[in-house]
């Protein structure tokens, strides 16, 4: 038996051999099949939709651990996408707790005329 649960993230074939990206929903485990809403795949037209996939094809993603700021703001953009108005208040918090520590410990390193975005060191 597969060691899947609502909520855990997960990535999946579906029976057209579409591969997709997100969350289980719901699982029917007497049927074999996991409710999984997409938010990634190689067939743009089902993102954000929910597919059934057989759970066989299930393979429960790690768990990350959020040791950044840049880890929690991609998780914030996730929960804005998905429209998880708990989890972006949980995101936020944990935000404003690595930022109060953050600028702490770094404040001594910061590098005037550095800047640094969300995709990496600006080229300019």
């Amino acid at each position: 038996m597969l060691n899947v649960a609502i909520s855990d993230w997960v990535v999946a074939t579906t029976s057209d051999d579409e591969m997709v990206h997100g969350y289980v929903e719901a699982i029917a485990w007497q049927q074999g099949i996991a409710f999984v809403h997409v938010i990634a795949s190689d067939q743009d037209e089902i993102i954000g939709h929910q597919m059934e996939v057989k759970l066989a094809s299930v393979k429960k993603l790690p768990e990350s651990v959020m040791e950044t700021e840049a880890d929690v703001m991609n998780l914030i953009d996730i929960a804005l996408s998905v429209r998880d108005e708990q989890w972006f208040v949980e995101l936020s918090a944990t935000l404003r707790n690595l930022q109060s520590q953050e600028s702490k410990t770094t404040k001594d390193k910061e590098i005037p005329g550095h800047i640094i975005n969300r995709l990496g060191v600006d080229q300019l």
